[in-house]
């Protein structure tokens, strides 16, 4: 859809009601077992070392950290593609938005687990930021083709 082109309430309403429930499932998934867990105990940490679990997950032989990398990514990528889809501007606007939204709820989800006793990690922003990224590329690009085909006339002329 182009920024110029209202979308039918339907379609917004259901839009708006995926991304209430891609958030609700992003926190379910990592802040929730936490507070009703109590929290773990511990004092928490904070990792502000760009790269450092990135690298150790890239680099482990084992299966946890890597799945870690992929899963702080592809979590995202809904959240970034439904904020991209909701956004009425061009293709850039729309990756903007959907990155710097879902960076910021990152950087909420983080303050939260650190609050609870986990470690707050910015990688795990930088990996949540790019699957945001992903999801608001793919989006505004579907977007974008779409927006060119319904402008495009038809091979009859009408």
């Amino acid at each position: 859809m182009d920024a110029g082109r209202r979308p039918s309430p339907a379609r917004t309403a259901l839009l708006w009601l995926a991304l209430v429930a891609t958030v609700a499932v992003i926190a379910w998934l990592t802040v929730v077992p936490e507070l009703r867990a109590g929290g773990t105990g511990s004092t928490g940490g904070v990792n502000l070392v760009p790269g450092t679990e990135i690298d150790r997950g890239l680099h482990s032989g084992a299966g946890g950290p890597r799945l870690n990398l992929v899963g702080n990514v592809i979590m995202f990528v809904p959240l970034g593609a439904l904020v991209a889809l909701l956004v009425r501007a061009g293709f850039f606007t729309r990756v903007l938005v959907a990155t710097v939204i879902g960076a910021l709820l990152s950087v909420g989800i983080e303050a939260t687990q650190y609050a609870v006793g986990r470690v707050a990690d910015v990688d795990d922003v930088i990996l949540n930021a790019a699957g945001a990224f992903a999801g608001g590329v793919v989006a505004a690009s579907l977007a974008a083709a779409s927006s060119r085909s319904r402008s495009r006339p038809t091979v009859d002329g009408a």
